[in-house]
């Protein structure tokens, strides 16, 4: 047979499968319109055109305007959104009449077959030309204060805590909810004087003018930073240029430049003119690398082409530093970055396997997982009421706190699957949180993993974190633990209560007149309240068994706690093992959620329409690899913006 007859066949074979693929794709698109027209157009008819007409057009939807297929498909975002509702049980609305178990199963099932509407190419980042998607892109932007405090830590060699945590102005949260959105990072007159009387007195305790009596932890740093020191009779300058330069290089994360060091030098010198001695001349020029911008901002240099660029090794390897260890790159990440062995896709994942195995990766716990879970104020604007609950000291909120960092970051040195913040039969517990938690055999302030005895306590429905952080100082509160899992845990947003919608009797529910789910019960009649209510109180009676210190309880007020919920799908539960069920079965929500926002906490940025493409990789990589943690920390790692960033042109007009 010749290569001519057997491309010949195999071209009609696969024009024959084509024709049978067309053939089948009519058939479907046939298909749905028909039904579109017979049974979905009607249930509409019955259900929503009441409300989303061309006159009422509540919500700003009119539905009445679809009257083929055609016109569906057109329009599919506002479909998507639709199913979107539908499957939430918000359309129709509570007290409307709802959908039988037929007509869900009938309505659901067509719009999961429409087509999806245009994909955005992966391959691509936010520009000028797609503004509409974008929210601005990511400019060189300032330490936070967690940040600058670990980047000083382990630039002067790890051990020491200089304890100026206080000395620095607190960062507010913008973009995604974090404290890295560049956007929010200004840089005030207060900043930079705090950030002088910093570098001073960092330099002036590391390298004093008589180090005799130091103490052993900064006379390392202090072997670290002088390297080399010159004899009675030498010349220091040689030396001087060689610890100044290897220093700012560190602390800059880059290769420093002959005249960066001229200039660096010339307060070295100015110093020595002065009578300063060899260490109290090079701490002047210490002092000028800590307040300098290369230190205090994360700088990615701008390339001399504009528009869309890959980032060269070297802001490379700030960027994934600062993702997982919010510090500096280490000595082997910098070298390979200034070898530029970082584009090699194999070392660079093999860098990002060994950080996370690294102790520094313990900062996703303290930075990105305190903040995603809204636990960061607890001890401080947010804490039970003294009077009644005195054992809530600094000591039991740092450890309430601390449970929740070790058990996420178990979970990335592990390997361990995403899904055991849910549900798992351990935790970590020091013996403050075992005499809450009724757990035996431990002593001191140490947290170590325990195992569990069921499933009640186990994942972070079980951590006294979240039950104190989401009561009120006197009470628990469904309604705000309710708020915090669909929030917090699932993505989704709870509107502020309407105007003038009466607060809850605080004094019906101490004398026991009338319970708490009773008030809420007559709260819900209200149907501007219902619609939210509705959604949030159910969640919160699952786990009203733990108090506001997160304690078990089986009674309330002498009657038996009641922990049942129904949910506005119909579907009921009993307790925290039973809403723990309820969130595994919507497990690709809560993974998608935590996957948005660990993307926005590595990103530094709101995102936007482009980094759907990141989430929807991660959620299929993490789906075929039993939801692994670091399957997720990978994916953000090593995607398209990740890597690329969008440098604007001149706004100068051109010649």
């Amino acid at each position: 047979m010749t290569v001519v007859s057997t491309v010949s066949q195999s071209i009609g074979r696969l024009g024959l499968t084509a024709c049978l693929l067309f053939s089948v794709l009519q058939a479907t698109r046939a298909g749905l319109a028909e039904d579109y027209l017979r049974d979905i157009r009607p249930l509409l008819a019955g259900k929503c055109f009441d409300c989303h007409n061309p006159d009422k057009r509540k919500g700003d939807l009119d539905l009445e305007r679809f009257k083929s297929l055609t016109s569906v498909n057109a329009e599919g975002e506002i479909w998507e959104k639709l199913l979107e509702r539908v499957q939430a049980y918000e359309m129709p609305p509570p007290k409307a009449e709802g959908l039988s178990y037929e007509e869900f199963q009938k309505l659901t099932g067509f719009l999961r077959q429409l087509p999806a509407t245009a994909k955005t190419d992966c391959h691509q980042i936010a520009s000028d030309r797609s503004a509409n998607f974008y929210q601005g892109y990511v400019m060189s932007r300032r330490l936070n204060r967690a940040e600058y405090l670990n980047t000083v830590r382990d630039l002067f060699g790890g051990r020491i805590d200089f304890h100026l945590d206080r000395l620095l102005p607190a960062d507010a949260g913008g973009g995604e909810g974090f404290d890295t959105t560049g956007s929010t990072l200004f840089t005030s007159s207060i900043h930079l004087e705090k950030y002088l009387a910093v570098a001073e007195q960092i330099t002036r305790l590391v390298l004093p003018d008589q180090s005799r009596g130091q103490p052993p932890e900064l006379r390392a740093a202090r072997d670290l930073i002088l390297f080399q020191q010159p004899g009675w009779f030498e010349n220091p300058e040689p030396k001087a240029r060689a610890v100044i330069t290897a220093f700012a290089r560190r602390a800059w994360r880059r290769p420093v430049t002959p005249m960066e060091t001229d200039r660096l030098m010339q307060l070295f010198q100015r110093a020595r003119h002065r009578g300063d001695g060899f260490s109290g001349s090079v701490r002047l020029a210490l002092q000028a690398v800590l307040i300098s911008p290369h230190f205090i901002f994360l700088a990615e240099p701008e390339p001399e082409k504009k528009g869309i660029r890959r980032l060269a090794d070297i802001p490379l390897a700030s960027r994934l530093s600062y993702f997982l260890w919010s510090s500096m790159p280490d000595p082997q990440l910098l070298a390979l970055a200034e070898a530029g062995k970082l584009s090699d896709t194999n070392i660079y994942r093999a860098q990002i396997q060994r950080m996370l195995k690294d102790p520094k990766a313990d900062a996703l716990g303290e930075r990105f997982a305190l903040q995603w879970l809204d636990l960061e104020r607890l001890g401080g604007e947010v804490k039970p009421d003294p009077s009644r609950y005195p054992e809530f000291d600094s000591a039991l909120a740092r450890a309430m706190k601390e449970e929740v960092i070790q058990f996420f970051n178990h979970l990335v040195r592990e390997d361990r699957p995403l899904l055991d913040l849910i549900d798992c039969r351990y935790t970590f517990a020091n013996q403050r949180l075992a005499q809450l938690y009724d757990l035996p055999g431990l002593s001191g302030e140490e947290l170590h993993r325990v195992e569990l005895a069921d499933y009640r306590r186990g994942g972070l429905l079980g951590m006294a974190a979240v039950h104190a952080a989401t009561s009120y100082p006197l009470r628990t509160s469904p309604v705000l633990r309710g708020r915090w899992v669909i929030e917090s845990l699932l993505g989704d947003k709870i509107p502020p209560p309407p105007p003038g919608v009466p607060t809850l009797n605080e004094q019906d529910a101490r004398t026991g007149r009338l319970s708490l789910r009773k008030q809420l019960e007559q709260h819900r009649q209200n149907a501007e309240c219902a619609s939210c209510h509705d959604k949030m109180d159910p969640l919160g009676f699952g786990l009203e068994n733990f108090d506001v210190l997160g304690r078990w309880r089986d009674q309330l007020g002498g009657q038996p706690v009641d922990t049942r919920g129904t949910l506005p799908s119909g579907e009921t539960f009993d307790g925290p093992a039973g809403l723990k069920r309820v969130l595994l079965a919507q497990k690709h929500k809560f993974v998608r959620h935590l996957a948005r926002k660990m993307t926005g906490f590595a990103f530094g940025r709101q995102l936007n329409g482009f980094d759907n493409c990141v989430i929807e990789e991660a959620m299929k990589a993490l789906e075929s690899q039993n939801w692994r943690a670091t399957v997720l920390i990978e994916m953000i790692a090593t995607s398209y913006p990740f890597h690329y960033r969008f440098y604007p042109k001149s706004t100068e007009p051109e010649f």
